[in-house]
C-alpha cells in the first residue's frame, strides 16, 4: 500500500478522519478554513451510499450553533493560559482510534451584549 509491503496477517486499521488531512488534496490541512476551493471534496460524512443519513443535520446544527456563537463573541482566541502561546500549542485528545476529539479546548473572548 503506498510503496509499503504489508505482511499478511498484520493488523491495519482505516483512519478515514485522515483523508481529511492529506495535504496532497488539502492545503494546510491542520487549518481549519471554511473558505477552501475544495471545501465540499472532505469526507466528513461519507459520500454516495455510504453517506451518514444525519449528515444534513449535523450541518445544519454546526452552522446555526457557530452562528450563533459569533452573534454573541468577538475577539475569540484560544486561551494561551492553557493551549500555550501560537507556535507552540498544545491540546489533549480523547484516546481512542476511531474519532480524533479533544478532551477540551479553552476559549477567551469579548462578550458583544446580545443575546436572544
Amino acid at each position: 500500500m503506498a510503496g509499503v509491503d504489508i505482511t499478511a496477517g498484520t493488523p491495519v486499521m482505516l483512519l478515514n478522519g485522515a483523508a481529511n488531512r492529506d495535504p496532497r488534496r488539502f492545503e494546510c490541512p491542520e487549518e481549519f478554513r471554511l473558505d477552501r476551493p475544495n471545501v465540499q471534496s472532505h469526507i466528513a460524512f461519507g459520500r454516495g451510499v455510504h453517506s451518514c443519513p444525519g449528515g444534513p443535520l449535523a450541518r445544519a446544527e454546526g452552522r446555526i450553533s457557530i452562528e450563533r456563537i459569533l452573534e454573541r463573541m468577538r475577539d475569540i482566541r484560544l486561551s494561551e493560559e492553557h493551549h500555550g502561546p501560537p507556535g507552540a500549542r498544545h491540546f489533549d485528545y480523547e484516546r481512542t482510534w476511531v474519532l480524533r476529539g479533544l478532551n477540551r479546548i479553552h476559549l477567551e473572548f469579548t462578550p458583544t451584549g446580545t443575546a436572544r
